[in-house]
């Protein structure tokens, strides 16, 4: 897919979102799911609209989407825009690898730096009943 360059104003995130949404064939909720954010934080964006004294979308929300598809977001302060390259990234090259990606992106997203035995025994009883 050929680079995405919008606005990185609200209407532009949005023709964003749907553009993405559309290469990908996914639908908005599957979208966030694979970013890692939550579902009502897209369609808050998507019900936004335009105003002066509203806030902007935050960088690292679009960064989180851009990445979860494996794009690259670059951020043009002087034409004000925010640009989408598919990234050089090779994708997961098998199940185990996109497995393991997406335990990485749930934990990511559980925003826990530390984790009790007991959570850390849990886990490795997931894993370990996969591994059989």
């Amino acid at each position: 897919m050929p680079k995405i360059v919008e606005k990185d104003d609200i209407l532009g995130i949005q023709r964003v979102i749907y553009r993405l949404s559309a290469a990908e064939g996914i639908s908005i909720y599957q979208l966030a799911e694979r970013s890692g954010l939550h579902p009502t934080t897209l369609y808050a964006i998507l019900k936004k609209r335009p105003s002066g004294t509203r806030r902007p979308v935050r960088r690292g929300t679009i960064r989180a989407l851009a990445e979860s598809l494996r794009y690259r977001a670059t951020f043009d302060p002087i034409r004000k825009a925010v640009i989408f390259e598919e990234s050089q990234e090779e994708p997961p090259k098998n199940d185990i690898e996109e497995l393991l990606e997406g335990l990485r992106g749930v934990l990511k997203r559980s925003k826990r730096r530390e984790f009790t035995e007991d959570m850390k025994e849990r886990i490795l009883g997931v894993v370990k009943v996969l591994s059989r």
